[in-house]
């Protein structure tokens, strides 16, 4: 017997957000008594349970495809013309990784390729965001929903937390979480690290994630030095998610001067963790941000500098954004996304009487 619901991702990886997405939409679907399958390009589970592409017959009631890059897995779908739904992530424009990573632009470009014949067989887009459900509008989806990435948003706001220092000394903790790419633009932040640092000579910068691709970490290291900040830059790589909530805590201001994201995790989990947040405004981080944090539409170096420097100067301002920041994370709780993903879905998984 078919199952009623196959969720298709090119693959299921650890601590990878849409991976965890996936699998919350698959408990949340199982909850409601329906039978699901997760279809995945490569398999990566040593228990065997899901199902390789190459076998996949698109039988299902309801198929919902992950999708924010080139896949095997949206291939098949083209090919079979199975309709689907859309669950879109967005995709990073090529250009960013043009001449870093040739092969991942390729893939990118792909993906962009692949969403516009994905638009003919699309039953219904959900977005994570305002800004990626526009993408899907613009492509003629009609049904578009918006909502939000699942996850456990993990709080862990102290009693007595960075924000409550009234002046920094000349200190501080400058935090940056997310992939070490070219699209994220840690060079911007390296660089008003810089002049941040000639009336702040105590303060830190803190980039915690994964290099992709590797050459980049290698030039934001070596811009580091350039500027003479290298001995206060700290690149913390991955971590789990137990030293993730430490820096989170640990830190006095999140800095964001990403060109392209289509949500933004880091941005939400710094409000629920009560770390003010300065972003440079770009594609859905507004969006996500909202009035919770500083987002800037200057991003040279001084303005970075000079939106960082107040953060940390004025304690008043920090435990504003750090009330609205927590206040504002809530809109995120899986409790809530979990119903917005719940309403998005049931008219097309539910059996009529």
């Amino acid at each position: 017997m078919s199952p009623t619901v196959d969720l298709l991702i090119p693959q299921m990886a650890t601590g990878d957000a849409t991976s965890n997405h996936t699998r919350l939409i698959q408990q949340l679907l199982e909850e409601k008594g329906l039978e699901t399958r997760v279809v995945v390009e490569r398999k990566s589970r040593s228990d065997g349970s899901d199902l390789s592409v190459e076998k996949w017959k698109g039988d299902a009631r309801v198929s919902i495809l992950q999708h924010s890059i080139g896949s095997e897995v949206a291939q098949f779908v083209i090919r079979k013309k199975t309709p689907v739904v859309l669950n879109y992530h967005n995709i990073t424009p090529a250009s960013y990784f043009q001449s870093w990573q040739p092969e991942l632009a390729k893939s990118v470009q792909r993906g962009r390729q692949q969403l516009g014949q994905l638009a003919r067989l699309t039953r219904r887009g959900i977005a994570d965001s305002e800004f990626n459900a526009q993408e899907l509008r613009d492509l003629g989806i009609d049904d578009v929903v918006v909502a939000p990435v699942l996850w456990k948003l993990g709080s862990g706001v102290p009693p007595s937390g960075p924000g409550d220092s009234t002046n920094l000394d000349g200190r501080g903790t400058v935090l940056f979480v997310g992939r070490l790419a070219p699209n994220k633009c840690q060079h911007d932040l390296i660089a008003a690290f810089a002049v941040l640092s000639r009336f702040r000579p105590e303060a830190r910068l803190v980039l915690v994630g994964q290099a992709s691709p590797p050459q980049y970490l290698h030039s934001l290291k070596s811009l580091a030095r350039r500027l003479g900040v290298h001995s206060r830059v700290v690149f913390a790589g991955k971590v789990s998610d137990k030293n993730l909530l430490q820096w989170y805590q640990l830190s006095d201001v999140l800095a964001c001067t990403s060109e392209h994201e289509g949500f933004g995790v880091p941005l939400v989990e710094a409000m629920a963790n009560g770390l003010p947040v300065v972003a440079y405004d770009a594609a859905a981080v507004a969006e996500t941000v909202q009035d919770a944090g500083i987002v800037i539409r200057d991003k040279r170096p001084v303005t970075m500098a000079l939106a960082l420097h107040r953060v940390l100067s004025d304690g008043q301002l920090r435990q504003s954004l750090r009330d609205r920041g927590v206040k504002s994370a809530q809109r995120f709780d899986i409790s809530v996304t979990r119903e917005q993903m719940w309403i998005a879905l049931k008219d097309l998984v539910e059996v009529g009487d």
